[in-house]
């Protein structure tokens, strides 16, 4: 389950149609719509293993992103260089460079699905929605993603995670508002640090 939620914003994917195609003008609004945001605010429906949870979701570009889940001890937080997966209850924490994750591409202060190295493998075109099938060139191996958008207006609709096993994590918005005075540290690990009297530190939530 850790490991599950840790890929979450790692690689995503969605059912489109089986014909590989790229729609340009699907890739021009989504990539228009990607860099007019700043921040988003709203809540999120995860589905996995058959099992939902809910919980908040929060944005700020660039870099910066995290959820809080309403009935786990779990946040996943990009802080604008490192992804983080911490777990409360084990106070534990597992972090990846921001960098190396698919996730990146949509928090990039300049986001560019066209000549970078964003890979747009294809587009669907659904009901009133449209979306693009995404991975990193030279990292293909750890899976890809593709994100969901509202076609009138253009607005983010959900993802799903695909990883490099083929295991699927669905990931659904809702009430996305937009939201800019986030607090200077709610992109920070909330632990709070003390002094060991055993001659190390320790962490208490």
């Amino acid at each position: 389950m850790i490991k599950k939620l840790f890929l979450m914003l790692s690689v995503f994917v969605f059912p489109v149609v089986a014909s590989a195609a790229v729609d340009a003008s699907y890739v021009a609004s989504a990539e228009k719509y990607l860099n007019s945001i700043t921040g988003l605010t709203g809540t999120f429906v995860q589905t996995a293993n058959g099992k939902q949870e809910r919980g908040t979701f929060s944005m700020l570009r660039p870099g910066r992103v995290r959820l809080d889940y309403d009935n786990m001890p779990v946040q996943l937080i990009a802080d604008g260089d490192d992804l983080y997966f911490f777990d409360k209850s084990l106070d534990q924490i597992t972090t990846v460079p921001l960098t190396s994750t698919p996730a990146g591409i949509l928090i990039r202060e300049n986001i560019d699905l066209e000549n970078a190295d964003i890979n747009v493998m294809e587009t669907g075109d659904g009901d009133g929605t449209f979306s693009l099938k995404m991975n990193l060139r030279g990292q293909e191996g750890i899976g890809n993603m593709t994100v969901v958008f509202d076609k009138q207006p253009v607005k983010l609709n959900s993802w799903t995670v695909v990883d490099a096993t083929g295991a699927k994590t669905d990931v659904a918005f809702y009430d996305l508002k937009t939201k800019t005075n986030f607090g200077s540290d709610y992109f920070q690990i909330e632990r709070h640090r003390t002094v060991s009297t055993s001659g190390g530190d320790s962490f208490y939530d």
